[in-house]
């Protein structure tokens, strides 16, 4: 017999977040329509970051799980020791993914890593690292092939890790790790405008209702660099 328990209960609550902006009947006059259509389309990507700054400041939290572990520790079996990245590093994030098992212990889970996030001034050595076709770390580079090559599907870097930290992610449809949930579902934030009545002029408002939170662990292995 195996040992089948309740899936884990991670959760993610939303929130609401929004500002308002006063737009006054001076700046209507000296400005035409296309000036707030771009004042409709800059608040909609500002709520769009919103969701990528709160996403990147949960990893960088390390937040603690229902088991009362943080995300990412050695007793989840998804971080190694620090290290520049290389072949081997990146060698090592596949082997650890890889053997992590069911939540019952049951049996491998033998997943693979899709995607590198990692800061932006390491973007350029990852790509390097992940598409060469032989072994860029070795004094004779044309006689030992890669073992690493495309391991990565997509490598993403970004200005908000500061860090050398970076990570290893499963297929977010196989293994999620961090998760942004809507209400109701709906991705797109809730925009409208009001008329001044003791000023002249138009407030406009945008509301976003999401939560990001981490649902796992097993999809994700961390190297924090050196």
């Amino acid at each position: 017999t195996k040992k089948i328990t309740d899936a884990q209960a991670e959760k993610v609550s939303a929130e609401t977040f929004g500002n308002i902006i006063n737009v006054t009947r001076k700046m209507i006059i000296n400005d035409d329509l296309a000036g707030f259509t771009r004042l409709s389309a800059m608040l909609g990507r500002a709520a769009a970051r919103s969701i990528e700054i709160d996403a990147y400041a949960l990893l960088a939290s390390n937040p603690t799980m229902s088991d009362g572990v943080a995300l990412f520790h050695a007793d989840h079996k998804n971080l190694v020791t620090g290290s520049v990245m290389s072949v081997n590093s990146f060698d090592e994030l596949r082997t650890k993914m890889a053997t992590q098992m069911d939540k019952d212990s049951n049996d491998f889970l033998d997943m693979r890593p899709s995607v590198l996030l990692c800061g932006i001034s390491k973007g350029g050595e990852a790509k390097v690292i992940n598409d060469a076709q032989y072994d860029p770390d070795t004094a004779n580079k044309m006689q030992r092939p890669n073992k690493v090559r495309g391991l990565f599907s997509d490598i993403v870097d970004t200005p908000r890790i500061a860090g050398n930290e970076y990570y290893a992610f499963a297929d977010p449809n196989q293994e999620p790790v961090v998760e942004v949930n809507f209400l109701n579902g709906n991705q797109t934030p809730f925009m409208e405008s009001q008329d001044g009545f003791t000023v002249d002029g138009v407030k406009w408002k945008v509301r976003h209702d999401y939560g990001v939170g981490a649902v796992g662990w097993r999809g994700a292995v961390k190297n924090p660099g050196a």
